[in-house]
């Protein structure tokens, strides 16, 4: 049971105006924490904001004039984080040929180099404090990439190597960075959106999580500060581990779920959005 208080502690959250990044922040402002959120959907961020009675600011962490803006807005408002949370994400399901270039370059900016260019403007002063924590919200998709959602893949992939990375070259310092990949959440988010258009598929429907557990995995993250967390059950967390180790098992994963079916539908659920 995680038992974390969080009281004093200045935390960012992006993407938090909906999905995971709401149910984040609900959860981080009842264990006490100072919360900025950070989205692009003015009304919805608002609405978190009154409803907790934290800071709020409409940016795009994909937009280099937006990211500048949210370090000045800590300066001004005197929340320097010590715990950046990066929740911000799209996603669509398409075959990669039918997106267009500027999807692809925007998607990769939302959920990789933004995040990682906000990271770099944050880091360095929790590295002047000697505390903080870096937490990224990436995906089990990054362990165990899915058809029809290759740019996603990547974005998440990279996710995972670059907190990895940055977790290993700061150890010792007192920062600390953990990336969590969950499975399909229920309720909230990129799954909610299409799930009730799909064909059913137990082994599918079985494998989603309610976004309560991703928002524990951040509590688990803060208190217990590893490097990863997979969310999922035993037997996905599991199978998409093995699938990293042999082509042969990801084939036979891939089969038992018609995940490739699955998606499949999702291209056609998707197929009037842009990223």
């Amino acid at each position: 049971m995680v038992t974390a208080s969080l009281d004093g502690r200045a935390v960012l959250i992006t993407g938090a105006a909906g999905g995971l990044g709401r149910t984040i922040a609900t959860a981080l402002a009842r264990h006490g924490a100072g919360l900025l959120l950070v989205d692009i959907d003015a009304p919805r961020l608002l609405e978190v904001r009154d409803r907790i009675a934290c800071h709020a600011l409409v940016a795009d962490v994909g937009d280099a004039g937006d990211r500048r803006r949210v370090l000045e807005h800590c300066l001004a408002v005197g929340h320097e984080p010590d715990v950046l949370i990066n929740a911000a994400g799209i996603e669509k399901a398409s075959a990669f040929s039918d997106l267009g270039e500027e999807e692809v370059i925007h998607a990769l900016q939302v959920n990789l180099v933004g995040t990682m260019l906000l990271t770099h403007s944050l880091l360095p002063g929790m590295q002047r404090a000697g505390r903080g924590h870096v937490i990224s919200i990436a995906s089990m998709a990054a362990i165990k990439p899915i058809p029809f959602n290759a740019v996603y893949n990547v974005a998440k992939s990279g996710l995972v190597a670059f907190s990895l990375s940055l977790s290993k070259e700061l150890a010792g310092s007192g920062v600390g960075a953990t990336v969590i990949c969950p499975s399909a959440v229920a309720a909230v988010g990129m799954w909610a959106r299409a799930s009730d258009q799909l064909s059913r598929n137990r082994l599918v429907e079985g494998s989603v999580v309610r976004p309560e557990a991703v928002s524990h995995a951040v509590l688990e993250a803060l208190e217990r500060r590893p490097r990863r967390i997979l969310v999922g059950s035993p037997v996905v967390r599991a199978g998409a581990l093995l699938s990293g180790l042999s082509t042969h098992i990801d084939r036979a994963t891939d089969r038992l779920s018609h995940i490739e079916d699955v998606y499949r539908e999702r291209v056609r659920t998707d197929s009037s959005r842009r990223l």
